[in-house]
This record gives structure tokens, sequence and C-alpha cells, in this order.
């Protein structure tokens, strides 16, 4: 993708109608990506959800106003909405050290919480050594993220029959402490909760109630390595994924709060931003007015999405021959102006309907993907673009289940920041693909139907974060104001819910 200069100057025009008007709110809190780590315990076995500590921490956290938190793994199970974990049920410590290279790469955590052991305890794998095993797993962990956080949650010291192993393990890891603490790695060990019987449905496993119990542990350990300053957080990715859609009404993050701001474009190219501030009824909507002239009246040539990867979306335009030409976002017309890059791709279609820009893997910078004939998706990592780091190719990383390119969307469902793979079938059912590193590179997980819909026009249909919580939310559109209602997501139809929120914009009329 050579590159070809392309330079042009937006200009400030005069400020829009408002669909709610609102005071600035303050912005959320930075996201933090926390891998939970072990065996069947992390991966729920015992859960009448199979959702471990996972559900009720989520739950606990979900009042956190100093970050905002996302699980991230590459296992998903449990009925929460970032079901993303790395528990792996039956593993022993050296099989959690043989993947773990692979999966500290893919998840890229700030916080990771351990749990692990009591497989090899069980099964009397070299028990004498397993605490040195456990160190060497945590060797490699600072050796591939030195500056992650672990929090390690010593054993469930009520597992039947096991309790002198247990207790003898305990003793020997909560003395990892001071070793960390010496090396300068960010490290706590946690005290394990004494459970009852009633609270284990087997020797080796927590029910429920023993679950929260574990979420309880956890969720003070958080907050005090929080305050302590063991980890902190990061501008929240979901920029980088453009919404969907080439109307007049856009759902794009452009102040980098988190969450989906209203766009509109209009028939001569016109760009005005309302900043989310909870929406109609929550908080409202801060006006910018016109943000940006344009460069076109062709709006489904326009699309928003972050190509540098500083949490805010950026415009782009795809022109006539397919080339790419970015624009920074350094506020918009009047409040920071842009950046011109000039042209960053030459494109490999002039078809703008086949191309999505889309954080494939979760840098937090957009992508470009193409929908081909066949329904098979192909991706170019961003690296920069033309002149700047370039492109990589991944060449095809789904082979599509439709060839109905209106019916295709990327957005990041289970809130590990890498763009899912979502159709809207003819009759408004959604079915997500969780990304896993696309074919040839980790595979797809199939969520199979995620919610039922609410039509059957896949036009008025746009999934972006609209709450901050690091979930896409499904977005209606009402095409003939402009209105827009949500329904956020909570784990999706079958794995928890949706939560109506209701028209959250009365819309603005576009010319």
């Amino acid at each position: 993708m050579p590159l070809r200069r392309f330079l042009a100057v937006f200009v400030l025009l005069a400020a829009a109608a408002v669909p709610s008007q609102a005071a600035e709110a303050a912005p959320l809190g930075q996201a933090v990506r926390i891998m939970p780590l072990g065996d069947s315990i992390t991966a729920g076995a015992g859960s009448a959800t199979v959702s471990s500590y996972r559900a009720p921490l989520w739950t606990m956290l979900s009042g956190e106003s100093r970050y905002s938190p996302r699980f991230v793994g590459t296992q998903t199970n449990g009925s929460l909405p970032d079901p993303a974990n790395e528990g792996h049920s039956g593993y022993t410590i050296d099989q959690i050290t043989a993947g773990i290279d692979g999966w500290l790469a893919f998840d890229r955590p700030d916080v990771v919480l351990l749990h692990l052991g009591i497989n090899d305890l069980d099964r009397g794998i070299d028990v004498a050594n397993a605490p040195a095993r456990l160190h060497s797993l945590l060797d490699r962990i600072y050796a591939d993220r030195p500056n992650v956080a672990v929090l390690l949650l010593g054993l469930i010291p009520t597992s039947a029959g096991l309790e002198s192993r247990v207790a003898a393990f305990n003793s020997a890891v909560r003395g990892f402490e001071a070793d960390e603490t010496q090396a300068g790695h960010r490290f706590r060990y946690v005290e394990p909760p004494a459970l009852t019987s009633g609270e284990m449905v087997d020797h080796l496993h927590p029910n429920d109630a023993g679950y929260r119990r574990m979420a309880e542990s956890f969720s003070g350990a958080l907050g005090q390595a929080y305050t302590g300053g063991l980890f902190s957080g990061h501008p929240p990715l979901g920029a980088g994924t453009e919404s969907g859609g080439t109307g007049k009404v856009r759902w794009a993050d452009f102040d980098g709060d988190g969450r989906a701001d209203y766009l509109t474009v209009a028939q001569n190219g016109a760009v005005s931003v309302y900043l989310n501030r909870g929406g109609d009824g929550h908080g409202g909507w801060q006006s910018l007015g016109q943000t940006a002239t344009g460069l076109t009246t062709d709006p489904a040539r326009v699309r928003f999405a972050d190509f540098d990867g500083d949490g805010r979306a950026d415009y782009l335009l795809l022109e006539p021959n397919g080339a790419v030409v970015v624009y920074l976002n350094r506020g918009g017309d009047g409040h920071g102006g842009w950046q011109p890059l000039g042209q960053v791709a030459t494109g490999t279609t002039a078809d703008p309907g086949r191309v999505w820009f889309a954080d494939f893997d979760g840098d937090g910078r957009a992508d470009y993907l193409t929908i081909g004939q066949n329904g098979a998706v192909t991706a170019y990592l961003n690296r920069g673009g033309d002149g700047r780091g370039g492109w990589l190719g991944r060449g095809q990383v789904a082979g599509g289940t439709t060839t109905d390119v209106r019916s295709v969307r990327f957005a990041d469902l289970d809130g590990d920041g890498r763009a899912d793979y979502v159709t809207i079938a003819p009759g408004g059912a959604v079915n997500a693909f969780f990304n896993r590193g696309g074919d040839e590179q980790g595979g797809w997980y199939s969520r199979g139907q995620v919610a039922t819909g609410v039509t059957t026009d896949s036009g008025a249909v746009a999934f972006a974060d609209f709450t901050g919580g690091g979930n896409a939310d499904y977005i209606l559109a009402d095409k003939s104001t402009n209105a827009a209602s949500v329904y956020s997501w909570e784990g999706g139809d079958g794995h928890g819910s949706w939560i109506d929120r209701g028209r959250v914009a009365s819309g603005v009329p576009i010319s």
C-alpha cells in the first residue's frame, strides 16, 4: 500500500442542534485489563452458570469509579458481561506454565488474578516442589510482562482430605510476597476464604456461595493494589472499531472517554458531534457543534475510527479509487483541529460497502478489513500506514458466514479490545463469533445467538459502547427522526442479558 500525499483543510462552521443538552460530566475511569488465570475453579466448575468467582467479582467492580475493569483471556464461559478468562479445567501448574507466554502475548493483562495448584496436590504430582514450580510460573509472567500486577489467592484451606498439603503449600507461597517485592515486582498474596462444606460442591470446587467469597477476597485485594499503586489504567479501548453503517448518524468515541458519541454526517459532508454524557434522562449530551466541513458529499465514504491509537476516533475518507486518507482527531474544528496524514493506504477495493475499519488485534488502532464476494474477511493490521510503518497483511482471517455485507458488523462484545465478528440474520437475530486471533492464529469462539434483535432492518442496527462498560451495546436507529434507543450488553442471550435503556437520543434533523 504505497504512500500518496493528499492534503485538505477542515474549517469550523456553525454549531447544530443538540439531542438533549446537559452539563459536561467527568470522564470515565481508565481501562484495566484483568486476566483470571488458573484451572477449573477459575473456569467455573461447580458454579450453576459456570461463572466462577468472576461473575460476582464483576458485579463488585461495576461500582468502581477509579478505573474500568476488562476481563481478558482466550477462554469464554459464564454468565457475565466480560466472560473472557484463562481458566483451563484440569490443568496443573506445569500445564499453565507451558501456555503462559502465548496467553500473555495475546491478552496483554495489567493484572493477573492467579489461583492454581490444587490439581497438583490432589493428584500427588511433585507435591514437595509445587510451590517452587508455581514460583517458576511467576518468573515467566514477569519476564513476559515486567510491570504486570499479580494477585495470588492461596488455595482453599477446606479442601477435604487435602488440608495438610494445602496448609503447607499456602505457607510456602505466602512467602513469595517478600521475595517478589524485593525483586521490584508488583505482587500480593491474598489470603483465601475458609469455606464451609456448604460452600463446596465437592472436595475441590466451590459452589456459587463459595465463589462469592472468593470474589470478595479478590475485590478487596484489587482495591488495595490500586490504592498502593500496583497497577494503573490506560485510555479505554474501543474507538479503534467503527460502529457500522454508512448513514447520516454514526457512533464513535470522539473525546476518548470510552463512550460512543453521537455524530452526524450531512449531505454536504459536514460533521457535527454530540458528546455522550449518559444520554436523554441520564446526563444528556454536550454539543460541540460542527467539527468538520468534510471532504465528500457521499457519507458512505466517510468513516470514524481510531487510526493512531490515542482513544479518539479519527476521520477516515475512502476515495473513489479505494485509497484511504486520514485526518487525526485533535479535537475537531474550533477545539484543536485535525492533523492531516494524507493517504495511508491505496486500498484493495473501490467498493466502500466492503471495507471496515476495526481493531482486529487489540492494539487500539483501526485495522483495514475487507469482505469479499464470497463473504471471506481479509485483514491488514495497522502498523502506522503507508510511509509510517506500513501494514501487516494477515490474509484471510475468517471464511465468513454470509455474503450479505450489510448484515455483518465488527464490534467488541466480550470486552477484550478485539473486534468480534457479528451477523444480523434476516429475522433480526444477532449471532456472534468472539475473536480469538482469527483463522490460523487462534480462531473464533462461536457464541451463537446473542440477541433475538428488535428489528428486521439490519441497516437500523449499530454496535458501539454507549455505556462505557467496555462492551459493544446494541443501538437501534429510528431512520425517520434520527433518534436512537440502546440495549446495553450484560452478557447477551443465554449468558446474561441485555438492559433496555430506552430512547437515549431524540434525534436531530440532518440536511
